[in-house]
């Protein structure tokens, strides 16, 4: 009987870790990745790509032309991007930016790009993080 007690004990710790503690956790870091948050959280994203050459000369660019030779995943979200569209939760993108910036650098022949991922979500404000990469020659 007591083998019994404990295993339902520790079901009981895992129930809470997997059912409360992970979501906790994930909504108070930002992402609520693990958070029930249904709808709730589906907003608007757009990505402006702006270019520089060798002269320091900016150039904005339609980011759907990285959609081109990008993986299906990361086109499905690039293709577009220009104007606002809507979308998940852009936690991830927004995470992995410095990889985007580095992409569009292969894909422009640049000397620097600067990429900006714009969120917002109905009745808050906008987001805007921008990451900057130099291009290797």
């Amino acid at each position: 009987m007591q083998g019994l007690s404990r295993t339902r004990g520790l079901r009981a710790s895992i129930g809470a870790i997997a059912c409360v503690l992970l979501p906790a956790a994930s909504w108070l870091e930002g992402s609520a990745t693990f958070a029930w948050t249904m709808y709730s959280r589906a907003g608007e994203f757009c990505i402006d790509l702006l270019t520089f050459d060798a002269d320091g000369r900016p150039h904005r660019r339609n980011p759907t032309l990285l959609a081109i030779h990008a993986e299906p995943g990361a086109a499905s979200l690039l293709a577009g991007s220009d104007h606002w569209r809507q979308g998940p939760s852009m936690h991830t993108l927004r995470r992995h930016l410095d990889a985007l910036a580095e992409y569009a650098c292969s894909e422009t022949r640049a000397a620097a790009v600067e990429v900006t991922l714009r969120e917002r979500v109905v009745g808050g404000p906008e987001r805007a993080t921008t990451h900057r990469q130099m291009c290797e020659p």
